[in-house]
Order: structure tokens, then sequence, then C-alpha cells
């Protein structure tokens, strides 16, 4: 495939370089399956290259490693553009592979179509936030949104978040001995065994658990793509949190891959 992956894009900060990793083989970790991961990764945004899509979509979409893709983000360049009256149909390549993308017209809001016209050229950078499907026997994204790169930083950046939650992924998976309970049977030359201690269980809510609940109930609560503003929210919130508490969380939950940002960096949107 002559120069299918050497191709010249435009990111949105105008820089121009090279598709990136038209020979390298991003690590895929080692096989295995946790089912009770399921729910958590049901409500995770997954990054991923292309070819890893098109290897789950013959793996009854699960990834080498054994995660779901539920929602994915993928940053990859669009090589065609189709436009209709209900849908957009692109054609997009991220240097690993080539994949269709489909996203339904929700024309109700000005801004977004306004985001999604800048997006939907041709020999651009795009990031790419939906869901894996089959078309016509094909691997397909049926794409929630669509939206130009804002610079160059967050290609690089993605790529480096593909890796770093796969190699994330494997080592949770990984079973490692407690070390209260390696030392439990240990006996240092007395009479008596050392005894571990019992592990304190976590209840779930941790550190600042309530306002990340109230977070989630907020941005679930939106529908739309434009999702919910950090700011209404710190604004309704000010008797109960400081303005850096919330966005910490907010900061956590998207590096976390629970919500997302949807038309600019203080509008969020959660996985469902």
């Amino acid at each position: 495939m002559a120069n299918r992956f050497g191709m010249e894009y435009n990111t949105g900060d105008n820089m121009s370089f090279s598709s990136p990793g038209a020979n390298r083989n991003y690590p895929s970790p080692s096989t295995g399956d946790n089912p009770q991961r399921k729910a958590t990764d049901e409500q995770t945004l997954v990054p991923v290259t292309i070819s890893m899509l098109v290897n789950a979509a013959q793996n009854n979409k699960m990834l080498l490693d054994g995660r779901e893709p539920h929602h994915i983000k993928v940053v990859a360049a669009i090589t065609g553009v189709q436009m209709g009256s209900t849908s957009y149909s692109y054609t997009i390549e991220d240097g690993t592979g080539a994949i269709d993308v489909k996203e339904w017209l929700d024309e109700g809001n000005i801004e977004v179509s306004k985001m999604r016209e800048e997006a939907a050229v041709e020999h651009q950078y795009v990031r790419i936030i939906g869901k894996l499907e089959e078309y016509d026997g094909k691997p397909q994204i049926v794409a929630h949104t669509v939206r130009k790169l804002p610079n160059g930083n967050e290609l690089t950046y993605h790529f480096l978040e593909v890796v770093y939650e796969g190699e994330k992924y494997k080592q949770s998976q990984q079973i490692v001995g407690s070390p209260s309970y390696a030392m439990g049977n240990m006996n240092f030359g007395g009479s008596v065994p050392m005894q571990a201690s019992r592990p304190i269980i976590n209840g779930g809510q941790g550190e600042g658990g309530g306002l990340v609940e109230e977070i989630k109930s907020f941005l679930a609560g939106r529908s739309d793509e434009v999702g919910g503003s950090i700011l209404d929210f710190i604004k309704q919130s000010k008797n109960k949190y400081q303005e850096y508490e919330i966005r910490q969380k907010f900061e956590m939950l998207a590096t976390e891959g629970i919500i997302y940002s949807t038309i600019d960096e203080n509008h969020f949107s959660i996985i469902i």
C-alpha cells in the first residue's frame, strides 16, 4: 500500500506532519478475561487504535487483552467524507489501519452543527468518540462526536494513552499477594507467628466520593451533545465544595475515561 499511511494531514493548529505509526506495532497486553470488570468497562472510555478495533471485530468485539471496548476514543485522519441529510459518513486512518465511521445528525444545536462542519474536512485529524459496531459484515464506528483536534499534541498524547491504558489493564489483571498476608504466617524466631492485620475495606465512596457521585448525576441529566458545564456545576455547588475540589474531580473522571469533553474544555458528557 504505497504511501497509504504516509500522507500529510493538517491539525487544528495548522501543523502538518506525516501520519504516525505506519510500521509500528503498538503493544497489546497478554490475553486474559475478567467478567467482573464488565460493568466498569461499560462506563469507561477506552482509547484505541484502528487496528485494535479491527482485531476486536474479529474477536466478538473484545480487545486482545480481554477488554470490551463499549465506548472508544480514536484519533485519526479523515481520508473521505460523505455528507447526507441524516448522517455523515467518514473513512479514517491512523497509521495502523483504516475504518468507516457513521455519525447521525442532530441539528438541534447550532454550535454543535458548526463544530461538525469544521471537523468534516478531508486530510484533517479528528478525535472520535463512539461505539464499535458492524455494518454489512465490516467493522464500523458509530460516532457520538467527531471533533477537529485543537493541536498536534493531542495526536501524540492519544498514542501514549493507548499504550498506558493497555499496560495499566494488564497490571490490574495480575494477581499480586497482599504484603500483610504474605507476612501473616512468618515466624521471626519467636514462639508465636506474626499475625496479619485485616485489610481495610473501602466502601466505594473514598475521598470526595459524594462529590464524584454528584458530578455523575449532574452530567447524566444532560442528554444532548453539549453535555453539562463545569461552570454551572461550580455555581450550583458553591456552598458545598470549593472550586478547586470540583475541578480536580472533573479532571480525575476525565482521566479515568468516565467523562469526556464535548464542545470545549468546560463542557462534559458522561459514559452511560
